[in-house]
């Protein structure tokens, strides 16, 4: 098997909702931000839920693999000061995918993954991981 490169100085980190594409032996990351989320709504013309739910059911098109992926690859690029990751273009992306081990099922498995844990809201704006919080209930049988 060859050896994984990677398309930056760190890998994806799943503290910030990101997820690896692996494309000719090359780890792409994918960062869900929130400018990456809206333009892949304002492209598609689906909501995120809307895109989530068809990813999970395997009914994304080949065009909304590509483009979901290229959105979320261009704003890790952007995040890491990566210009040529964040130029990164859907129709190489597309063709990538395409040739991918796996193809486009393994890529609509990424994307799905990547857009469940964006909607469920866990993550802010810019893709980091929100901190947990913990309600807390008070114990109805304590003594007033």
């Amino acid at each position: 098997m060859a050896e994984k490169k990677s398309t930056s100085a760190r890998p994806a980190s799943k503290e910030r909702g990101e997820m690896a594409l692996i494309l000719e032996g090359v780890e792409y990351v994918l960062r869900p931000s929130h400018e990456a989320i809206e333009e892949v709504e304002q492209l598609t013309g689906k909501s995120l839920l809307q895109l989530a739910r068809e990813a999970l059911q395997g009914k994304l098109t080949t065009s909304e693999i590509a483009q979901i992926a290229t959105e979320f690859i261009r704003a890790f690029g952007r995040a890491t000061e990566s210009p040529a990751i964040a130029a990164s273009k859907a129709p190489r992306i597309r063709e990538l995918i395409g040739e991918a081990e796996g193809g486009f099922q393994s890529g609509m498995s990424a994307i799905a993954a990547v857009l469940s844990l964006a909607s469920t809201g866990g993550y802010t704006a810019s893709g980091e991981l929100k901190a947990a919080t913990i309600p807390t209930m008070e114990d109805p049988h304590a003594a007033a």
